[in-house]
């Protein structure tokens, strides 16, 4: 009894365990989907700022990301994180542990390309036109990202 009830029980508990790491997943993004998803949201400052979370500046970087998400939320800014990692996997733990509560996707290399990603943090600033005003490597310190926000969302 007990040797048929085990496989059983391992057939019942793995699709429940396949589906959980699932939903836990980071979505992938191409260039095509992020298009999409900068036309969605046409109207808002943009902020897209490349990661890995091997990378100490982006983990020194990402803190400030989470309180400018918080200072303007509701003030038309939307700041997505890409990243870059070969692995997909270390993101979710990541991004839980980092507290980063805005949207987070896997960076397609069409996307890296298009960008000229050659190191990171890499950030790029949108206009609420959809516009690309900023693309550049380095970290964006609060200063920084209060600046440039402050700049797009006053600029007619």
């Amino acid at each position: 009894m007990k040797k048929i009830l085990l496989p059983l029980l391992l057939c019942l508990l793995l699709p429940c365990t396949a589906l959980a790491a699932k939903a836990d997943a980071v979505p992938r993004l191409d260039l095509a989907g992020l298009t999409d998803l900068l036309a969605k949201n046409k109207g808002k400052v943009v902020m897209l700022n490349f990661f890995a979370t091997w990378c100490p500046p982006c983990r020194a970087e990402i803190p400030e990301l989470v309180k400018m998400h918080k200072k303007y939320a509701g003030k038309d800014v939307a700041i997505i994180s890409l990243s870059v990692d070969e692995k997909a996997d270390v993101v979710p733990p990541f991004v839980r542990q980092m507290g980063m509560d805005y949207p987070v996707y896997m960076a397609g290399r069409d996307i890296t390309r298009a960008f000229q990603v050659s190191s990171i943090p890499h950030n790029a600033f949108y206009s609420r036109d959809g516009q690309l005003v900023l693309s550049e490597p380095g970290v964006a310190d609060a200063e920084i990202m209060e600046m440039v926000f402050k700049k797009l969302l006053s600029a007619q």
